[in-house]
């Protein structure tokens, strides 16, 4: 090969026009330049692991842009790492999203809530209302959204709190919670069209539970600087695959390079992620800020259409 496509750094400029199939994810090239889809048709969890500066963000910044301009997928974020969106990486796709919340424990708690709620409407009316008992034979619409929940620096909120003192009880007593709301949505949010992007510096049980991570099918890890990280990530197969493994992607040359297990190929692959500007990020949001929509008032609406009537819930103000 006269260069290799691993250590050249892409672009992405989004184009602004809804994406013609929202199943279809289009993380970056592979190191034979080659397009690398993958399906998010039931797929309940995403799980996203590399070191500081790795490329997690501009990987997440991407698919916010090329989707955002679909009336039919919201998004809501969860980012463990600031106390309010003006100060963090979403500071510009917060205009994009229903719902957002820092590291407060309480306000995430209360997130968290809110969409298991969404999903036990959803479980119930599903049928009488789509006609269908898995949102994906249908599709998502601006009617009954894909809505897709970030969830960033994700050991925030699963920490587990070591005290006997009672404020840290009461923290222990939220993430333990928290942990058992985010596995209902992973667990059995996929059918209803909820999908939950879980992102981390390593995935290992203590960051990511692994009743959680372990039923998110796609996994994508950047640089790691532990064996054990990749694993936790990628699957103990990892190691069998040194030359994939993210370990080798320490080098700032391969800043943006993924490796995932992709079906119908044996052993992992290499994905380099084009980066997005945070402009062009900003100017996506703003164009499309107007598409953005509360999933619950969606489907107050459309039981209302239909001759049903449902309890709305409180909504979470950003």
């Amino acid at each position: 090969m006269r260069s290799d496509p691993l250590t050249t750094p892409t672009t992405h400029r989004p184009t602004g026009l809804p994406p013609v199939d929202l199943t279809r994810w289009e993380l970056g090239i592979d190191e034979y330049a080659a397009q690398v889809c993958v399906s998010l048709a039931n797929v309940p969890g995403v799980t996203l692991a590399g070191v500081p500066g790795a490329g997690k963000t501009s990987g997440v910044n991407k698919f916010v842009c090329d989707f955002a301009p679909s009336p039919s997928v919201q998004f809501v974020t969860a980012d463990g790492k600031v106390s309010r969106a003006s100060e963090g990486d979403y500071a510009d796709l917060v205009k994009r999203m229903f719902a957002f919340c820092g590291d407060d424990l309480d306000e995430a708690n209360a997130l968290f809530k809110r969409l298991v709620e969404l999903r036990k409407r959803r479980s119930a009316t599903i049928r009488d209302v789509l006609g269908v008992k898995n949102m994906w034979h249908v599709g998502p619409s601006p009617q009954w959204p894909l809505t897709v929940l970030i969830i960033d620096e994700a050991h925030t909120y699963f920490r587990d709190y070591k005290g006997s003192d009672a404020t840290t009880k009461r923290l222990a007593a939220l993430t333990a919670e928290n942990a058992r709301l985010v596995e209902d949505l992973v667990k059995k949010g996929r059918s209803v069209g909820i999908l939950v992007i879980l992102i981390s510096q390593k995935t290992t049980g203590d960051a990511i539970p692994t009743f959680i991570r372990d039923v998110c099918p796609i996994g994508l890890s950047f640089a790691q600087k532990t064996v054990e990280a990749a694993v936790a990530t990628l699957g103990d197969d990892i190691r069998n695959w040194p030359d994939a493994s993210p370990v080798t992607l320490q080098d700032p040359a391969y800043v943006g390079v993924a490796v995932m297990a992709m079906q119908g190929r044996p052993g992992y692959t290499r994905i380099r992620t084009p980066y997005v500007s945070d402009a062009d990020a900003a100017r996506v949001a703003e164009a499309t800020s107007h598409l953005t929509a509360d999933p619950d008032l969606c489907l107050d609406a459309l039981l209302a259409s239909t001759g049903r009537t449902t309890a709305p819930l409180p909504s979470l103000a950003k």
